[in-house]
């Protein structure tokens, strides 16, 4: 049986074997890190080959990219690899995996023995197939190599740790998964992106449906997610920056008051002049005299 791949370099690769009995919760079987080839293809109808039955015991295939791009052909469905994706498949589960060669994969893998009836909540232990695109996997290449790094001692201890480890891996991705969690992260980053938009281009934007508009975010959504992160509104954030921007002209520059509110998106002098002094408790014109 040819447990490994031989259409890679630069790989670190443990074959700790099959386990005797029932696991208790998980048995790895055997882990890795693999530095593709640029012709790497592999196609199997089944993987790991056990040479037995079994029917205590099932057996998962766990694997990560970290880097480099690829095909993955999964239980008859078609996937894009790339840095931080994950899938899993069992035993019997027909599969293809093909690298990028401009840009050929690295990755971990491990397979797992476990219980078929194993109390765990996740979809990479309970499908026949899996596949997920992680939002964080800096942890989860952390994990894997603590993996690794343990897989060599040779030690009852070693071996434990392992396994404590795998388990970790799988609750990991887990959590990743849980739905709270993603749409704390969706709001995250589009909190972010206003943010960074407003830094960039407030001194045109004038207003937050404008702003909505160019980010393609509803106006009352855009408000929501930005005050729950910043604890102010967009709209007064924004007027921040342009005031900011307005000191720093009339501190630098001879340029008249009703200059510099046209240059911000102030049709009318007066209202950037009461604009202003909201912000800084002073007209533009007693700010200069001061």
């Amino acid at each position: 049986m040819e447990h490994f791949s031989k259409q890679v370099i630069d790989s670190r690769q443990v074959y700790i074997g099959f386990p005797k009995g029932k696991p208790n919760m998980f048995s790895l079987v055997s882990v890795g890190f693999e530095k593709c080839l640029p012709e790497f293809l592999v196609e199997r109808e089944s993987y790991p080959e056990t040479g037995r039955s079994n029917s205590e015991i099932e057996f998962t295939t766990v694997e990560f990219i970290i880097s480099g791009n690829g095909k993955l052909s999964l239980g008859g469905s078609n996937f894009n690899l790339e840095p931080a994706s994950l899938f899993s498949y069992k035993t019997g589960i027909h599969h293809r995996i093909s690298t990028s060669e401009s840009k050929p994969m690295i990755k971990y893998f491990m397979v797992l023995a476990h219980s078929p009836d194993i109390e765990i909540d996740s979809k990479i232990i309970k499908k026949q197939a899996y596949f997920k695109k992680l939002r964080d996997h800096n942890e989860i290449i952390e994990l894997f190599e603590l993996i690794l790094s343990n897989a060599n001692s040779g030690t009852v201890e070693g071996t434990s740790i392992c396994n404590l480890l795998a388990q970790t891996v799988v609750l990991k991705t887990n959590e990743q998964r849980n739905s709270k969690i993603e749409k704390q992260a969706r709001a995250w980053d589009t909190y972010k992106r206003i943010h960074l938009h407003l830094c960039n281009n407030y001194f045109r934007v004038r207003t937050i449906e404008e702003l909505a508009n160019e980010l393609n975010v509803d106006p009352s959504y855009l408000s929501r997610v930005f005050k729950r992160f910043h604890n102010e509104s967009p709209y007064r954030f924004l007027i921040r920056l342009k005031m900011g921007h307005a000191a720093s002209l009339l501190l630098s520059s001879r340029r008249l008051v009703k200059d510099i509110a046209f240059e911000l998106g102030f049709e009318n002098p007066f209202h950037f002049s009461r604009t202003f002094k909201s912000v800084y408790g002073v007209s533009p014109e007693n700010f200069l005299q001061n």
